[in-house]
């Protein structure tokens, strides 16, 4: 059986890896795909869809989790909603269920007969992308909140300066 967990992993933290072990857990193997993957350099997008590949494929291999089981994809955001669904199962291998905690895309999945499992979020509060940006912004702890591996490869990138540069910029590019 194959799972599937979609995100826009901005950037990935202890509560995706999190989802993942859940996942192999339950399944053989899990799909991650990287959702979002045109969007980058945005306040709500910082890091390109290969930053977000490898950041989750450092931290896999970091945590000694099989990565033969995990498959990492980026895909675009479909505009057509109602065809979404399809969109999915044409893009991507072959998957059995989707984990999901979003009630939109519990709806839109289970109207296309695909299976939803809510997920046990790993204290969804503390581990969210939008706060740990906020954080590394404002100078304030974060590295505890994401994989060894995803604050390394923030670092060499200079991921912090690219954050607060964005989000101090008076030019705003296009938001979705």
């Amino acid at each position: 059986m194959r799972g599937m967990m979609m995100g826009r992993f901005q950037p990935f933290h202890l509560g995706h890896l999190d989802l993942v072990q859940q996942i192999l857990q339950e399944c053989d193997e899990v799909i991650i795909t990287v959702t979002s993957s045109q969007f980058n350099y945005l306040k709500k997008d910082p890091f390109t869809a290969g930053e977000r590949i490898e950041m989750i494929r450092n931290s896999i291999k970091e945590s000694n989790l099989d990565l033969a089981k995990c498959i990492i994809l980026p895909i675009e955001n479909q505009f057509n909603i109602a065809t979404w669904a399809s969109y999915l199962k044409s893009m991507l291998p072959h998957f059995d269920r989707v984990y999901s905690g979003n009630i939109y895309v519990q709806m839109l999945l289970k109207n296309s007969q695909i299976e939803v499992v809510p997920p046990k979020f790993l204290e969804k509060e503390k581990y969210n992308a939008t706060q740990i940006r906020s954080k590394i912004i404002l100078n304030e702890d974060w590295e505890y909140l994401v994989p060894h591996a995803v604050s390394e490869f923030i670092k060499k990138i200079n991921g912090k300066n690219r954050i607060e540069i964005i989000n101090t910029s008076d030019t705003k590019p296009t938001e979705y």
